[in-house]
Protein backbone atom coordinates (compact mmCIF):
# COMPACT_ATOMS: atom_id res chain seq x y z
CA UNK A 1 0.00 0.00 0.00
CA UNK A 2 1.23 3.38 -0.70
CA UNK A 3 2.12 5.61 1.54
CA UNK A 4 0.39 8.61 0.20
CA UNK A 5 -2.74 6.51 0.18
CA UNK A 6 -2.48 6.60 3.59
CA UNK A 7 -1.25 9.83 4.66
CA UNK A 8 -3.86 11.47 2.58
CA UNK A 9 -7.05 9.97 5.18
CA UNK A 10 -5.21 10.57 8.48
CA UNK A 11 -6.70 12.19 11.15
CA UNK A 12 -4.14 14.40 12.22
CA UNK A 13 -2.07 16.36 9.56
CA UNK A 14 1.88 16.75 10.41
CA UNK A 15 2.95 19.45 8.44
CA UNK A 16 6.66 18.30 8.00
CA UNK A 17 8.00 14.41 6.88
CA UNK A 18 9.96 15.27 10.22
CA UNK A 19 7.23 15.50 12.41
CA UNK A 20 5.92 12.39 11.24
CA UNK A 21 9.43 11.10 11.96
CA UNK A 22 9.51 12.45 15.24
CA UNK A 23 5.84 10.76 15.95
CA UNK A 24 6.95 7.17 14.95
CA UNK A 25 9.80 7.33 17.02
CA UNK A 26 7.80 7.83 20.20
CA UNK A 27 5.14 4.98 19.19
CA UNK A 28 8.25 3.05 18.57
CA UNK A 29 9.55 3.42 22.43
CA UNK A 30 6.19 2.80 23.39
CA UNK A 31 6.36 -0.79 21.78
CA UNK A 32 9.79 -1.65 23.09
CA UNK A 33 11.16 0.20 25.66
CA UNK A 34 8.38 1.72 27.51
CA UNK A 35 6.12 -0.66 27.73
CA UNK A 36 4.20 0.16 30.60
CA UNK A 37 2.64 3.25 28.38
CA UNK A 38 1.82 1.15 25.72
CA UNK A 39 -1.96 1.91 25.77
CA UNK A 40 -1.43 5.87 25.80
CA UNK A 41 -0.78 6.37 22.54
CA UNK A 42 -4.51 5.10 21.68
CA UNK A 43 -5.95 8.01 23.20
CA UNK A 44 -3.93 10.60 21.01
CA UNK A 45 -4.59 11.29 17.32
CA UNK A 46 -1.17 12.47 16.16
CA UNK A 47 0.07 9.26 17.56
CA UNK A 48 -2.79 7.45 15.81
CA UNK A 49 -2.16 9.13 12.73
CA UNK A 50 2.01 8.18 12.69
CA UNK A 51 1.40 4.43 13.79
CA UNK A 52 -1.22 4.48 11.16
CA UNK A 53 0.50 5.91 8.33
CA UNK A 54 3.64 3.42 9.17
CA UNK A 55 2.52 0.44 10.45
CA UNK A 56 -0.75 -0.16 8.42
CA UNK A 57 1.36 0.68 5.40
CA UNK A 58 4.41 -2.26 6.76
CA UNK A 59 1.52 -4.70 7.49
CA UNK A 60 -0.70 -4.71 5.28
CA UNK A 61 1.63 -6.61 2.39
CA UNK A 62 1.37 -9.30 5.95
CA UNK A 63 -1.71 -10.34 4.79
CA UNK A 64 -0.85 -11.48 0.85
CA UNK A 65 2.25 -13.23 2.21
CA UNK A 66 0.92 -15.32 4.75
CA UNK A 67 -2.41 -16.21 2.08
CA UNK A 68 0.76 -17.69 0.08
CA UNK A 69 0.71 -21.23 2.56
CA UNK A 70 -2.76 -21.54 3.29
CA UNK A 71 -4.81 -24.23 1.54
CA UNK A 72 -6.21 -23.15 -1.88
CA UNK A 73 -9.38 -24.50 -1.54
CA UNK A 74 -9.71 -22.55 1.77
CA UNK A 75 -9.15 -18.99 0.24
CA UNK A 76 -11.98 -19.92 -2.42
CA UNK A 77 -14.44 -21.02 0.09
CA UNK A 78 -13.76 -17.50 2.14
CA UNK A 79 -14.93 -15.45 -0.68
CA UNK A 80 -17.69 -13.05 0.21
CA UNK A 81 -17.61 -14.71 3.99
CA UNK A 82 -18.36 -11.98 6.41
CA UNK A 83 -14.77 -10.92 8.14
CA UNK A 84 -14.72 -9.53 12.12
CA UNK A 85 -11.55 -8.01 12.53
CA UNK A 86 -11.17 -7.76 16.00
CA UNK A 87 -9.18 -5.49 17.65
CA UNK A 88 -8.56 -3.61 14.47
CA UNK A 89 -6.84 -0.34 15.16
CA UNK A 90 -6.82 1.45 12.04
CA UNK A 91 -8.03 -1.61 9.91
CA UNK A 92 -5.12 -3.04 9.01
CA UNK A 93 -6.41 -6.33 8.26
CA UNK A 94 -9.69 -5.35 7.00
CA UNK A 95 -8.21 -3.27 4.29
CA UNK A 96 -5.74 -6.38 3.37
CA UNK A 97 -8.73 -8.15 3.42
CA UNK A 98 -10.96 -6.47 1.36
CA UNK A 99 -8.06 -6.12 -1.50
CA UNK A 100 -7.09 -9.76 -1.16
CA UNK A 101 -10.86 -11.30 -1.11
CA UNK A 102 -13.11 -8.33 -2.82
CA UNK A 103 -16.25 -6.98 -1.13
CA UNK A 104 -18.35 -8.58 1.55
CA UNK A 105 -19.70 -7.88 5.08
CA UNK A 106 -16.67 -6.21 7.48
CA UNK A 107 -17.13 -5.33 10.96
CA UNK A 108 -13.92 -3.92 13.04
CA UNK A 109 -14.58 -4.64 16.40
CA UNK A 110 -12.25 -1.74 18.21
CA UNK A 111 -11.73 0.36 21.91
CA UNK A 112 -10.54 2.95 21.31
CA UNK A 113 -12.24 6.15 20.16
CA UNK A 114 -9.22 7.87 17.90
CA UNK A 115 -8.42 4.59 16.27
CA UNK A 116 -12.30 3.94 15.23
CA UNK A 117 -11.90 7.48 13.77
CA UNK A 118 -9.00 6.86 11.61
CA UNK A 119 -10.27 3.30 10.85
CA UNK A 120 -13.77 4.66 9.87
CA UNK A 121 -11.93 7.74 7.40
CA UNK A 122 -9.27 5.79 5.96
CA UNK A 123 -12.21 2.88 4.94
CA UNK A 124 -14.43 5.81 3.29
CA UNK A 125 -11.57 7.22 1.72
CA UNK A 126 -10.54 3.67 -0.27
CA UNK A 127 -13.69 1.96 -0.26
CA UNK A 128 -16.23 4.70 -0.07
CA UNK A 129 -19.57 2.13 -2.07
CA UNK A 130 -18.48 -0.48 0.76
CA UNK A 131 -19.79 -0.14 4.26
CA UNK A 132 -17.91 -1.36 7.17
CA UNK A 133 -19.48 -1.44 10.50
CA UNK A 134 -17.95 -1.03 14.06
CA UNK A 135 -20.91 -2.56 15.78
CA UNK A 136 -23.22 -5.39 14.84
CA UNK A 137 -23.41 -9.14 15.26
CA UNK A 138 -22.63 -11.70 12.05
CA UNK A 139 -22.47 -15.73 12.46
CA UNK A 140 -20.70 -17.87 9.94
CA UNK A 141 -17.97 -15.59 9.27
CA UNK A 142 -14.47 -15.23 9.57
CA UNK A 143 -12.85 -14.19 12.62
CA UNK A 144 -9.37 -12.39 12.38
CA UNK A 145 -7.35 -11.70 15.79
CA UNK A 146 -4.22 -9.08 13.95
CA UNK A 147 -1.92 -8.67 16.70
CA UNK A 148 -4.73 -8.50 18.96
CA UNK A 149 -5.15 -11.59 20.89
CA UNK A 150 -1.92 -11.34 22.31
CA UNK A 151 -3.35 -8.37 24.31
CA UNK A 152 -6.24 -10.42 25.79
CA UNK A 153 -6.52 -13.73 28.06
CA UNK A 154 -7.33 -16.91 26.89
CA UNK A 155 -10.45 -16.84 28.09
CA UNK A 156 -11.11 -13.78 26.11
CA UNK A 157 -10.28 -14.91 23.00
CA UNK A 158 -12.68 -18.02 23.75
CA UNK A 159 -15.40 -15.83 24.66
CA UNK A 160 -15.42 -13.75 21.23
CA UNK A 161 -14.98 -16.62 19.38
CA UNK A 162 -18.42 -18.18 21.22
CA UNK A 163 -19.90 -14.76 20.79
CA UNK A 164 -19.43 -14.77 16.71
CA UNK A 165 -20.00 -18.57 15.85
CA UNK A 166 -16.86 -18.31 13.08
CA UNK A 167 -16.57 -20.75 10.83
CA UNK A 168 -13.20 -20.23 10.42
CA UNK A 169 -10.16 -18.11 13.06
CA UNK A 170 -7.11 -16.76 11.43
CA UNK A 171 -4.56 -15.81 14.42
CA UNK A 172 -1.69 -13.25 12.72
CA UNK A 173 0.28 -12.78 16.67
CA UNK A 174 3.70 -11.46 17.07
CA UNK A 175 6.18 -14.11 16.75
CA UNK A 176 7.72 -14.37 20.37
CA UNK A 177 7.59 -17.34 23.10
CA UNK A 178 5.40 -15.56 25.65
CA UNK A 179 2.40 -15.16 22.74
CA UNK A 180 3.19 -19.14 21.55
CA UNK A 181 2.77 -20.08 25.12
CA UNK A 182 -1.01 -18.44 25.05
CA UNK A 183 -1.55 -19.57 21.52
CA UNK A 184 -1.05 -23.35 22.95
CA UNK A 185 -3.86 -23.23 25.31
CA UNK A 186 -5.85 -21.41 22.75
CA UNK A 187 -5.31 -24.32 20.34
CA UNK A 188 -6.23 -26.70 23.30
CA UNK A 189 -9.34 -25.40 23.94
CA UNK A 190 -10.33 -24.77 20.05
CA UNK A 191 -9.23 -28.41 19.03
CA UNK A 192 -11.23 -29.81 21.96
CA UNK A 193 -14.77 -27.87 20.75
CA UNK A 194 -13.85 -29.50 17.19
CA UNK A 195 -12.17 -27.07 14.98
CA UNK A 196 -9.54 -28.87 12.95
CA UNK A 197 -5.93 -27.17 12.17
CA UNK A 198 -5.22 -25.85 9.15
CA UNK A 199 -1.97 -24.07 9.87
CA UNK A 200 0.88 -24.69 10.22
CA UNK A 201 0.12 -27.91 11.79
CA UNK A 202 0.17 -31.24 10.11
CA UNK A 203 -2.37 -32.67 12.63
CA UNK A 204 -4.38 -32.10 15.99
CA UNK A 205 -2.28 -34.05 18.18
CA UNK A 206 -0.54 -32.56 20.99
CA UNK A 207 2.03 -29.85 19.69
CA UNK A 208 5.46 -31.30 19.87
CA UNK A 209 7.42 -28.02 21.39
CA UNK A 210 4.72 -27.63 24.29
CA UNK A 211 7.49 -29.56 26.37
CA UNK A 212 10.51 -27.62 25.16
CA UNK A 213 12.09 -24.27 25.51
CA UNK A 214 11.29 -23.24 21.56
CA UNK A 215 8.21 -21.80 20.35
CA UNK A 216 6.57 -21.88 16.32
CA UNK A 217 7.00 -19.25 15.29
CA UNK A 218 6.87 -18.03 11.36
CA UNK A 219 8.94 -15.54 9.18
CA UNK A 220 7.79 -13.42 6.14
CA UNK A 221 9.59 -11.71 3.93
CA UNK A 222 7.65 -8.44 2.48
CA UNK A 223 8.21 -5.45 0.04
CA UNK A 224 7.13 -2.37 0.59
CA UNK A 225 5.96 0.91 -1.39
CA UNK A 226 9.24 2.76 -2.20
CA UNK A 227 8.46 5.75 0.10
CA UNK A 228 7.51 3.56 2.64
CA UNK A 229 10.98 1.35 2.26
CA UNK A 230 12.60 4.95 2.17
CA UNK A 231 11.08 6.27 5.48
CA UNK A 232 11.69 2.54 7.45
CA UNK A 233 15.49 3.05 6.31
CA UNK A 234 14.99 6.64 7.60
CA UNK A 235 13.89 5.25 10.81
CA UNK A 236 16.07 2.37 10.94
CA UNK A 237 13.06 -0.15 11.41
CA UNK A 238 13.26 -3.40 9.20
CA UNK A 239 9.84 -4.18 8.98
CA UNK A 240 11.09 -6.76 5.71
CA UNK A 241 11.94 -9.61 7.52
CA UNK A 242 9.02 -10.22 9.86
CA UNK A 243 8.63 -13.09 12.78
CA UNK A 244 4.89 -14.07 13.25
CA UNK A 245 2.85 -16.31 15.32
CA UNK A 246 0.27 -17.38 12.52
CA UNK A 247 -2.56 -20.19 13.15
CA UNK A 248 -5.60 -21.08 11.15
CA UNK A 249 -8.12 -22.73 12.14
CA UNK A 250 -11.69 -24.18 10.22
CA UNK A 251 -14.84 -26.22 10.61
CA UNK A 252 -13.98 -27.68 7.48
CA UNK A 253 -11.46 -29.88 7.46
CA UNK A 254 -9.15 -29.13 4.29
CA UNK A 255 -6.25 -31.25 2.39
CA UNK A 256 -2.69 -29.79 3.88
CA UNK A 257 0.95 -30.95 4.00
CA UNK A 258 1.79 -32.99 6.27
CA UNK A 259 5.63 -31.12 6.61
CA UNK A 260 6.25 -27.73 7.41
CA UNK A 261 9.54 -26.22 7.80
CA UNK A 262 10.08 -24.92 11.41
CA UNK A 263 13.31 -23.44 12.04
CA UNK A 264 16.75 -22.52 9.12
CA UNK A 265 19.46 -23.99 10.62
CA UNK A 266 23.04 -22.30 9.15
CA UNK A 267 23.85 -23.96 6.05
CA UNK A 268 26.78 -25.84 5.20
CA UNK A 269 28.80 -26.06 1.85
CA UNK A 270 27.16 -28.63 1.09
CA UNK A 271 23.81 -28.98 2.40
CA UNK A 272 20.96 -27.09 3.75
CA UNK A 273 19.64 -27.97 7.66
CA UNK A 274 16.14 -27.62 8.71
CA UNK A 275 14.06 -28.80 11.14
CA UNK A 276 10.78 -29.63 9.95
CA UNK A 277 7.23 -30.45 11.84
CA UNK A 278 6.55 -33.47 10.20
CA UNK A 279 2.93 -35.27 11.52
CA UNK A 280 3.92 -33.52 15.10
CA UNK A 281 7.12 -34.59 15.41
CA UNK A 282 10.07 -32.55 15.38
CA UNK A 283 12.89 -33.78 12.83
CA UNK A 284 15.95 -33.14 11.24
CA UNK A 285 16.28 -32.58 7.76
CA UNK A 286 19.48 -32.12 5.19
CA UNK A 287 18.79 -31.26 1.90
CA UNK A 288 21.95 -31.56 -0.64
CA UNK A 289 22.98 -28.54 -2.79
CA UNK A 290 24.70 -31.29 -4.83
CA UNK A 291 23.17 -31.16 -8.44
CA UNK A 292 21.02 -28.34 -7.76
CA UNK A 293 21.01 -25.47 -10.71
CA UNK A 294 22.40 -22.29 -9.11
CA UNK A 295 18.90 -21.05 -8.99
CA UNK A 296 17.08 -23.71 -7.62
CA UNK A 297 20.17 -23.54 -4.91
CA UNK A 298 19.13 -19.65 -4.19
CA UNK A 299 15.18 -20.54 -4.07
CA UNK A 300 16.16 -23.31 -1.38
CA UNK A 301 18.44 -20.95 0.57
CA UNK A 302 15.98 -18.14 0.68
CA UNK A 303 12.92 -20.38 2.31
CA UNK A 304 11.68 -18.95 5.80
CA UNK A 305 10.06 -20.88 8.90
CA UNK A 306 6.57 -21.61 7.91
CA UNK A 307 6.93 -23.01 4.46
CA UNK A 308 5.14 -25.94 3.52
CA UNK A 309 7.47 -28.89 2.42
CA UNK A 310 6.89 -32.20 0.30
CA UNK A 311 9.89 -33.99 -0.20
CA UNK A 312 11.02 -38.04 -0.65
CA UNK A 313 13.60 -39.55 1.86
CA UNK A 314 16.76 -40.40 0.43
CA UNK A 315 18.44 -41.95 3.20
CA UNK A 316 19.13 -41.89 7.39
CA UNK A 317 22.31 -40.22 7.96
CA UNK A 318 23.31 -39.90 11.65
CA UNK A 319 19.86 -38.76 13.08
CA UNK A 320 19.22 -36.48 9.99
CA UNK A 321 16.56 -37.35 7.47
CA UNK A 322 18.28 -36.85 3.88
CA UNK A 323 15.19 -35.53 1.88
CA UNK A 324 15.03 -34.37 -1.48
CA UNK A 325 12.15 -31.78 -2.47
CA UNK A 326 9.22 -32.34 -4.57
CA UNK A 327 8.12 -29.99 -6.70
CA UNK A 328 10.45 -27.51 -6.52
Amino acid sequence: MKLAEITAHLIHTFPHESDLMKAIEEISRKFTTERAKIGDYLKDERLVSAYTAFYLATNVPKLASIMKWMPHEWKESVKGKPLIDLGAGPGTFSLAWRELFGPGEFIQVENSEAMKKQARKLWDGNFPAQEMKHTGLVTDGVILFGHSANEMDVETVIQYIERYSPTDILFIEPGTPEFFAKMLDIRSELIRSGWHVLYPCPKESECPMRKTSDWCHQFIHVSHDPEVERLSQIMRLDRKLLPLTVQLFSRTEYQKPAERLVRVIPETKFSFEWEVCHNNKLEDYQVMKRGMEKATEKRVGNLLSGTPLETELDKDVSGKKRVKLKNF
